[in-house]
């Protein structure tokens, strides 16, 4: 953490990933725990309470460009997954966070002919530019710590066999992802793929956050 950056808080409501876009939500009807790294070093926690309650907040929060924020449901081992997100703490205040549906996860792994493993993290990327925060299409990303990825595509699901890009959605899911040894990050690397007129070009590498047994959501602005 960055010994300078700023305290803040940050609120919000806790909602379900509805349906395999990770876009559309509802507000999760249940208990679960909601943390944020904390100015002073110390992670602050605050109880969401179901669809009824107040939205959590979060005080003292560091004011920090990645702050993953977690949501632990309190049905332990259930549906849905602990889930992380990045969360811009140094411009946001206030902020929806999705909880991820294994059930639905698994929905994508069996399209294409892959097995979801609880001893694995997965993570869900949306690839955008960082100038328009327009979803990119056209994007080959590869995760060396996953064992699968899978590109959104415009009938379904595909797994990647080294040449597969982004959609107009920007939306890639990586499965399986080995979960570090200090329960920090792991690196996606990405790439402009190669057009007709132009040859392919680096786009830079991203931390992400894998827990054994969770999923990670982030939303990487990629300047191209």
């Amino acid at each position: 953490m960055n010994p300078d950056a700023g305290t803040g808080t940050l609120q919000g409501n806790v909602v379900s990933l509805a349906d395999e876009s990770f876009v559309r939500t509802s507000l999760y009807d249940a208990r679960a725990a909601v943390t944020a790294d904390g100015a002073n070093g110390t992670p602050v926690t605050d109880i969401w309470e179901g669809a009824a309650a107040e939205p959590f907040l979060l005080q003292g929060v560091a004011s920090l460009a990645t702050n993953w924020v977690s949501v632990k449901p309190d049905l332990v081992g259930g549906d849905p997954l602990p889930t992380y997100q990045a969360v811009q703490t140094n411009q946001v205040t206030k902020v929806d966070l999705g909880l991820v549906s294994g059930a639905m996860l698994d929905s994508i792994f069996s399209a294409v002919s892959t097995l979801r493993s609880p001893d694995s993290g997965q993570v869900i990327l949306f690839f955008r530019s960082a100038g328009t925060g327009v979803p990119l299409a056209g994007l080959h990303v590869t995760m060396p710590s996953a064992q699968a990825g899978i590109y959104a595509a415009t009938n379904g699901w595909v797994l990647d066999d080294g040449t597969a890009v982004t959609d107009k959605s920007g939306l890639i899911v990586f499965g399986n992802v080995e979960p570090p040894n200090s329960g920090g990050t792991q690196t996606v690397i990405v790439t402009r793929a190669a057009t007709a007129t132009m040859a392919a070009s680096a786009a830079g590498q991203f931390p992400v956050k894998v827990v054994q047994g969770a999923a990670s959501i982030r939303a990487v602005d990629v300047q191209l």
